[in-house]
């Protein structure tokens, strides 16, 4: 039987393999598979994961040969700087990032008294669609690799370190929904937390969710050490439905129920984000129905006022209504603060991102 050149090409072609979205343990399995050493695994991972450099060629303790081989073999994954932003008051950065297939992200630093966090994307666009937020009017396109998000992680670290500094906390409150993403979600903080790596404490991530129970309880089952934060903005089915269609899907008594077992089985604090939109919920009885819901939880609440997005017809509550509404969940003796509004300037703070092309104010790094 004869094959034809289309088949032929077929079966001469390689596909290569994501490097950077392999753990330490598989490296050394692939390396031993395609002829190399098992420390030379332990050597590139070094590179990639620790010194951060992901140009093959430098890495300087490989041979010349096998680093040909790794060419052949592997690739590591794009994720293209391109623009860059600082907020007036300097505390709050946007990064844009394209990708192999042009797609944007984007990427916001918080920086706080020398205290930096870094706030990454899950996916390009969202699928919950809740009505308040920036990243709901994207197209949803598809899942970030581990990789992906990883370079997110990278990219901004070596940024700090070119000042001395580094970075202290990694959040999953960008574009899209972690746990619909949770294998890439938990595989970069995997990666980040190795000690051949950037050693980066579990305590120190916190993933952030709509309500997604299904993920909550397979989170509940296989991670005790991560933080849990939930978009919130309302205890009341109604409310919550119409600014956040996932709880049509998973209604409030579903989820308190799942986060109630998560706190059973973790013992862990959760952290609640409730977004004051003016005639919405943000009126006294709002505040006395959250005091309620929150009575069963050990918890943080953190009220931040909304932040406009354009064409969407939610308005941001006085500054008096607002210290209202958390006066009176701190006599209901809540846990609460009232966060001050970071980077709506350059479309950076909470429910306002979403990838363009351009960028105002640029600043090349």
């Amino acid at each position: 039987m004869e094959l034809n050149n289309n088949e032929m090409t077929n079966i001469n072609i390689v596909e290569k393999i994501d490097i950077l979205g392999m753990d330490l343990e598989s490296l050394q399995e692939k390396f031993v598979e395609i002829g190399l050493k098992k420390f030379n695994a332990s050597q590139v991972f070094d590179w990639l994961h620790n010194k951060l450099v992901f140009d093959f060629d430098e890495f300087s303790n490989i041979s010349k040969k096998d680093r040909e081989i790794l060419k052949e073999k592997f690739y590591v994954a794009k994720l293209e700087f391109k623009t860059h932003q600082v907020s007036e008051d300097g505390d709050t950065e946007k990064f844009l990032f394209e990708l192999k297939d042009r797609r944007l992200i984007e990427s916001v630093l918080i920086s706080h008294k020398n205290r930096h966090t870094l706030c990454v994307s899950s996916q390009i666009g969202c699928l919950i669609g809740c009505d308040f937020c920036a990243t709901a009017t994207m197209t949803y396109e598809r899942n970030l690799s581990i990789s992906e998000i990883l370079l997110q992680y990278y990219y901004v670290q070596k940024y700090l370190l070119k000042r001395g500094e580094k970075l202290g906390n990694v959040v999953y409150m960008g574009m899209g929904e972690p746990f619909l993403n949770y294998d890439a979600v938990l595989g970069s903080i995997n990666m980040l937390n190795s000690p051949k790596g950037q050693n980066f404490s579990k305590r120190n991530f916190t993933i952030s969710t709509s309500g997604i129970v299904n993920g909550i309880k397979r989170f509940t089952e296989n991670e005790n050490q991560v933080n849990l934060a939930i978009s919130l903005h309302s205890v009341r089915d109604d409310v919550r439905s119409e600014i956040m269609p996932i709880n049509k899907t998973w209604g409030v008594k579903q989820l308190k129920e799942s986060l109630l077992e998560y706190q059973k089985q973790t013992k862990n604090r959760i952290t609640f984000e409730y977004i004051l939109i003016d005639d919405l919920n943000c009126e006294p009885e709002d505040a006395r129905e959250l005091a309620g819901f929150l009575n069963s939880f050990s918890c943080l609440v953190n009220l931040i006022p909304y932040n406009p997005v354009g064409g969407k017809p939610y308005k941001t509550p006085s500054k008096q209504k607002q210290r209202e509404f958390y006066k009176l969940l701190k006599d209901k003796n809540v846990n609460v603060t009232l966060r001050e509004t970071k980077g709506q300037d350059i479309a950076a703070a909470c429910g306002q991102l979403k990838a363009k092309k351009q960028m105002d104010f640029t600043k090349n790094i």
